[in-house]
């Protein structure tokens, strides 16, 4: 069974929680217009906020295309936008950044360590040795 890309689930995973911070910012955005300390128009938070959400949510999906990853990138920003309305939006946004890196950068290295595992087990499993506990199993009756 092939082994999905540790690199893949970890931009999915990053993409989606932000659709989930993006949902939220929103409704905090929503709240501060209603309450007069904002000066926004409140159907265009609710709307620019939900395609946002909508849109994180479906990069997400996006990530196994060629053209996912400089989404994800994209999708980066709005969060750190955010601050121009209220500056815990962007804390947030630089923390997914953050993670963002972090999820590409071991993602890619679990990915690449793996694949080095592979070909070493295939080329152990090409030359015919079958040991299991460092002991062959040739020659053992059942």
């Amino acid at each position: 069974m092939k082994k999905r890309s540790a690199a893949l689930v970890f931009t999915q995973a990053v993409l989606l929680l932000e659709a989930f911070c993006a949902l939220f910012a929103t409704l905090l955005l929503w709240g501060l217009a209603r309450g007069g300390l904002i000066d926004a128009p409140v159907p265009w938070i609710l709307g620019g906020g939900l395609v946002v959400t909508l849109l994180m949510a479906w990069a997400s999906g996006q990530q196994s295309k060629s053209w996912g990853r400089p989404l994800g990138w994209a999708m980066q920003v709005p969060l750190l936008l955010g601050g121009f309305l209220d500056t815990a939006i962007t804390v947030i946004g630089v923390v997914f950044l953050a993670i963002w890196i972090m999820g590409l950068r071991l993602g890619t290295k679990i990915d690449r360590e793996r694949a080095e595992f592979d070909a070493a087990h295939e080329a152990t499993d090409a030359n015919g040795a079958d040991e299991v506990g460092g002991r062959s199993n040739a020659g053992e009756s059942a």
